[in-house]
């Protein structure tokens, strides 16, 4: 069997590693995809400043869902990098660790190819009688340069960012944050720099810009200026109303899906048992950041059961959101994704110290109510929906403000996708990304049907794994996936 996965940062790097483990790997053909620069690392934790953190403690970061210390251990063992306050390492030696392991499996295994070109086209063109279908995958423009598959895992990483005030090409504007140490490369010292975002992108920026730029201060800004909430001390967590039995139970007599309403008193319950008041954490900001930002530092052990609640509840969202009408999804986005967002993922107490130490020395500025942005003569001009804000004048914006999540918002930056559904290999979700098969990750065609043998995992697929981009939450798809894959072997070898 020919397989290929198209994609090699964590989602690709995972579906390997899976591969690897079983005994008939050795009967398969595997060909990885991914230009150099991100080979084995992905954009999220490609090379980039040290002073980028992983929001995660390092002992708790892993590919391996049986031991959280891994990546831990790694980072001990190896002699490239010693950092004097390791608890949050920096972004890029995850991604060492990550291609620490692609390195080792292409010394090992000589079915294993590595193929260091972007994929510029991926179709199938099967006869019109035939549903058994064969997958082409294309590095360059010329459809005859191609390879045949029998077995795609589409693990491409995020979508390209935002634009939201159509800035894209205007001089001065910075359409992506990443890799942050080339961010100030064609910006002058006197420039004015805002920063467009309030998320952990945007606080990447900050840190970057604040320790390199002469010009201070930085403008953070955004419609509500929320920030991420501070990691806490985080506590294991097991539920027992929000579960698959009681959500079987309720399904029963509500044609099949469980009520919005329903849902959140079950989750509700878990907050009681672990003596959380929901309701005041999530009304606890009062706009005021320092204070805000301290409330979360000072109250670490309260906010880090809170959080370990809330990263539950996401690991847990595949079966939870897809037992949820679409009304009730949409209702869901309205009223409780914003929420998950501010308190999941959470800032390192370290980005929080230094943000209230660039406020008070009057090096950042963090300000809502952002209206719209407009470009003219090599400047601009931020107007606020705010009386008391006057419109601000800038040389430089950096757009923190997170990557696409529909189909529909699409542009070339994210090519591939588009020929994809161009050919109606995959279609769109109306929640976000494409469709799939939630419990397989099976691409779902408007041509072709359910595709068996096309796995999508990744931010892609957010319409239907709502918010479970997380590591540990991707390597958990993969898991999942995989095993499959091995019995469609076993099913075309009886067949030959």
């Amino acid at each position: 069997m020919r397989v290929a996965i198209i994609g090699m940062g964590t989602a690709g790097v995972s579906v390997l590693r899976q591969l690897v483990k079983h005994e008939d790997f050795s009967k398969l053909k595997v060909d990885v995809y991914d230009d150099a620069k991100n080979m084995g690392q992905g954009v999220p934790f490609q090379n980039d400043s040290s002073e980028l953190l992983i929001n995660m403690p390092s002992k708790k970061m892993s590919l391996n869902l049986d031991d959280d210390e891994e990546f831990w251990k790694w980072y001990q063992q190896q002699t490239e990098f010693d950092f004097p306050n390791p608890q949050y390492l920096p972004r890029f030696v995850f991604g060492h660790y990550m291609k620490s392991h692609l390195s080792r499996y292409d010394q090992q295994y000589e079915n294993l190819t590595i193929i260091n070109d972007k994929v510029q086209e991926i179709f199938t063109n099967s006869n019109v009688d035939d549903t058994k279908l064969k997958y082409y995958v294309c590095t360059c423009e010329d459809d005859k340069e191609w390879r045949e598959y029998d077995y795609l895992f589409l693990t491409f990483g995020t979508f390209s960012y935002h634009d939201p005030y159509h800035l894209k090409g205007k001089k001065g504007y910075i359409q992506t944050p990443y890799p942050t140490y080339n961010t100030l490369d064609h910006v002058d010292d006197s420039d004015r720099i805002a920063i467009i975002g309030t998320g952990l992108a945007s606080l990447d920026a900050v840190r970057y810009v604040a320790a390199h730029h002469p010009n201070l201060p930085i403008t953070m800004t955004s419609r509500s200026a929320s920030l991420p909430s501070v990691r806490g001390k985080m506590i294991d967590i097991q539920f027992t109303h929000l579960t698959k039995d009681h959500f079987n139970g309720i399904k029963e007599n509500n044609y099949g899906n469980v009520p919005i309403d329903k849902a959140v008193a079950l989750f509700l319950k878990e907050c009681e048992d672990y003596e959380i008041d929901f309701q005041r954490l999530v009304n606890r900001r009062t706009g005021h950041h320092i204070k805000d930002l301290q409330f979360d530092l000072n109250n670490e052990t309260e906010m880090g059961v809170f959080q370990s609640i809330i990263e539950h509840l996401k690991e847990n969202l595949d079966w939870i959101w897809n037992s949820l009408s679409l009304r009730d999804q949409e209702l869901f986005n309205q009223k409780y994704s914003k929420m998950i967002q501010l308190n999941s993922n959470p800032m390192p107490p370290r980005t929080a110290k230094l943000l209230i130490q660039l406020i008070e020395e009057g090096y950042l500025e963090i300000k809502k109510d952002l209206e719209d942005i407009q470009h003219d003569n090599n400047q601009f001009y931020l107007k606020f929906n705010n009386e008391d804000q006057e419109t601000e004048l800038f040389d430089v914006v950096i757009n923190a403000t997170g990557s696409k999540t529909h189909l529909g918002q699409l542009d070339e930056d994210d090519q591939l996708m588009l020929n994809l559904e161009n050919r109606q290999i995959v279609q769109r979700h109306p929640m976000g990304g494409i469709q799939i098969i939630p419990e397989t990750n099976q691409v779902i065609s408007p041509r072709y049907g359910t595709l068996t043998n096309v796995i999508a995992i990744g931010q892609m697929t957010n319409g239907v794994n709502k918010l479970r981009n997380g590591v540990k939450m991707i390597v958990d798809q993969v898991v999942n996936t995989v095993s499959h894959l091995y019995l469609t072997q076993k099913e075309m070898e009886k067949n030959r």
